[in-house]
């Protein structure tokens, strides 16, 4: 199955960068959307992902909307990562989805405010980390490589 990452408004080249060589790492496609630093041209990204953007798929969109549209015509089921009261343990939801016969795109967004409403809305499930410390997030880069690993685990 296809496999994609959703980088919605990530502000900073370097967690860019370092999405992308993760996900060449665990076989995922990336489309940046909105004002996401392009891997294809910027060169922080390209510095900090080793220059995995050559061997990784990498679309890029400038509406988040159209991006979520892209992947939903293409048959992907959408997840956003985000703590909400609705989001379910990435855990529990890969236990009670049969995602190795689906294609997932996960989205991911900036670390001062998440994943926008307006994507929370248009996607088809909502799932998070769970956190035992007193911190209630990570960096972007470390959410998105360990959300990749446990979707891959099924696969």
């Amino acid at each position: 199955m296809n496999n994609l990452i959703i980088l919605e408004n990530i502000r900073s080249a370097y967690n860019v960068g370092n999405i992308v060589r993760t996900a060449d790492a665990l076989g995922r496609d990336v489309l940046v959307a909105g004002y996401t630093p392009s891997p294809i041209t910027h060169p922080k990204v390209k510095k900090t992902s080793l220059w995995a953007e050559e061997s990784v798929t990498i679309h890029e969109e400038w509406k988040v909307d159209n991006a979520l549209k892209r992947a939903k015509v293409q048959w992907y089921t959408l997840l956003a990562a985000e703590i909400t009261d609705n989001s379910q343990d990435i855990r529990e939801y890969t236990k009670q989805n049969n995602i190795s016969s689906q294609s997932i795109a996960l989205v991911m967004g900036n670390e001062p405010s998440g994943v926008s409403e307006t994507t929370l809305a248009l996607v088809h499930s909502i799932v998070h980390i769970p956190m035992y410390g007193q911190k209630a997030s990570l960096n972007v880069g470390q959410a998105a490589a360990i959300l990749m690993r446990e979707l891959n685990k099924n696969n």
